[in-house]
């Protein structure tokens, strides 16, 4: 990497701690603004029962230092195991977040339509009793579909930050390091940190449903086409 490279992804790694330290720091006085509302009481008397990011705080001093630095540790290293184990459809799902706006916009409605459409069966899977446990297993699968979803964001955002910068070379690793941090931080902002990370969810959401779970093929039937004839054709 050239000098500029690392001085431009050294001041945003800056930013990102900067967001971060900060946010630990506003977390309690904004917890003190809103405890003077009424109906306040309702949500606890502590900060974990309203958290005003989806990274939030829950302890003080340094406790709180070293659960957000294992916190961003664990979501990194889980990310690396994933990208050892499925190379190839984190660099697909990877790949789809760079062909422009329109795509970003077609990915967010690909993912709301199957937030929506995963919502509605398990909704109708809690009322169906001979459904029981599936509705709990649409939700993990829900979970983990827009984690692997986001580890391939992070990845497009790691390197397309480092291109932008003017690196034309990085390792997928730092790519994920750089885009988790990204990520991590925005998720640290009060209040809007939920806004950010859920519009980030449904993006990564729609990334894994339209290149079918990082596979690249299209959701069809073709398959079972395929088998048909195959076995028509097979000579006697």
């Amino acid at each position: 990497m050239s000098i500029k490279t690392v001085v431009i992804l050294s001041l945003v790694i800056l930013a990102c701690l900067a967001v971060i330290g900060l946010s630990l720091f506003l977390s309690p006085p904004l917890f003190t603004l809103f405890g003077r509302f009424p109906g306040w009481a309702q949500f606890g008397r502590r900060p974990m029962f309203f958290p005003f990011c989806p990274f939030d705080r829950h302890f003080t001093g340094w406790r709180e230092i070293a659960a957000t630095f294992a916190s961003y540790v664990f979501l990194y290293l889980t990310g690396v195991l994933a990208l050892f184990a499925f190379p190839r459809p984190l660099r697909a799902m990877r790949d789809v977040f760079g062909r422009g706006a329109g795509e970003i916009f077609r990915l967010l409605g690909i993912g709301a339509f199957s937030v929506l459409a995963l919502l509605f069966l398990i909704a109708l899977g809690f009322f169906a009793s001979a459904a029981f446990p599936l509705p709990f297993l649409l939700i993990a699968i829900l979970l983990l579909t827009a984690w692997s979803g986001l580890m391939g964001l992070s990845l497009a955002l790691g390197r397309g930050l480092t291109r932008w910068a003017g690196g034309l070379q990085s390792s997928p690793l730092f790519d994920l390091a750089l885009g988790v941090l990204i990520i991590f931080a925005l998720g640290h902002i009060p209040l809007a940190g939920w806004v950010i990370v859920a519009l980030f969810g449904v993006l990564a959401l729609g990334a894994v449903v339209a290149t079918r779970f990082g596979s690249g093929g299209a959701w069809s039937l073709t398959e079972f086409n395929a088998d048909h004839l195959s076995i028509e054709e097979k000579p006697q």
